[in-house]
């Protein structure tokens, strides 16, 4: 039996939630929903279980990337994959640089999102 999944959604956007919520639910992936990055870092810190983090860049508190930067001090070895509408190569290359493992570009496309989950889960979903 292959251990349970838990993935971590740091979106502020009402909008992108529902589209993410609607996404992992559909493939029966357990999620944690954080709207700020504070909740982010405190369901980090809280829930080891955590596989993956989908990570936006632009939130209301803190930034995406201070964000990023501590869940990787405290946990390298989970991927996290920002989530953003900023595509240009110097923004996709500052983003890796900070030390997110990939990127999904928004607007998110289903079957991108879910090869991107999958290829970081190390298991079709």
């Amino acid at each position: 039996m292959e251990k349970e999944i838990l993935i971590l959604i740091v979106e502020d956007e009402k909008v992108n939630c529902e589209l993410l919520e609607i996404l992992l639910t559909r493939k029966k992936l357990p999620y944690l929903l954080a709207y700020t990055g504070m909740d982010a870092l405190d369901l980090f810190k809280k829930h080891p279980e955590i596989d993956l983090v989908l990570l936006d860049i632009k939130l209301p508190d803190i930034s995406g990337e201070d964000v990023l930067k501590e869940m990787k001090a405290l946990r390298p070895e989970i991927p996290i994959l920002v989530q953003t509408a900023y595509v240009f190569d110097t923004d996709r290359a500052h983003f890796y640089e900070l030390g997110c493992d990939d990127y999904i570009k928004k607007p998110i496309f289903k079957d991108v999102f879910y090869e991107k989950v999958s290829h970081w889960l190390k298991r079709e979903i």
